[in-house]
């Protein structure tokens, strides 16, 4: 586990500049795809600092985020009125349109509520575009920040203690993967 961390250190500081294009990039396929963010925006804060290093996950973040509602929009209805009923489809939009920007902003902060469902359902039941983009912005700074400043921590640690660096990295995979479980598991229930 030191080794991989000591690696992709080495790796983005060999980049120079190019490390400021590809931090976000990895952030924004991170945000896209329906895995743990967590993990990069700690090696953000471990490389950049809290400052540069949270402004690069949170770009990262809003890219992705961004880009899933657009293709929703663009695309996804089509294919969601194929495998669902026309029916169900006008419950989720009334729901959306019930809750507002306040629900949406809302949902943001909810730890059960899965960041890249959120960015692809706002798309799907055609939230407005501005709605989406300052209620994501504004919801997700917190945990940005946070994960991102656990990064400088966790990279003082590791320059002074190695094992116990990668003990705390171990230590949050498994907490997010158990997590993660978790929350499907209570969603398979209550469905």
């Amino acid at each position: 586990m030191a080794d991989i961390f000591a690696n992709v250190e080495t790796w983005l500081a060999a980049m120079g500049v190019w490390a400021y294009v590809v931090a976000p990039l990895v952030m924004a396929a991170v945000s896209i795809l329906p895995v743990p963010a967590e993990a990069p925006a700690m090696v953000n804060g471990m490389l950049f600092g809290a400052v540069v290093g949270s402004l690069i996950t949170w770009l990262g973040a809003m890219a992705g985020a961004w880009i899933s509602y657009e293709i929703a929009r663009s695309w996804g209805r089509s294919l969601a009125r194929r495998m669902v009923r026309q029916e169900s489809l006008e419950r989720l939009d009334n729901a959306a349109d019930q809750a507002g920007w306040w629900g949406l902003l809302a949902l943001r902060f909810v730890p059960v509520v899965a960041f890249t469902a959120l960015n692809w359902g706002a798309g799907l039941c055609d939230v407005p575009r501005r709605r989406f983009l300052w209620t994501t912005a504004l919801g997700i700074a917190p945990g940005v920040v946070l994960f991102t400043t656990s990064g400088v921590g966790l990279s003082a640690i590791w320059r002074r203690s190695p094992p116990v660096a990668a003990a705390f990295v171990l230590g949050a995979v498994v907490l997010a993967v158990w997590w993660e479980r978790r929350r499907r598991a209570t969603r398979t229930a209550a469905s």
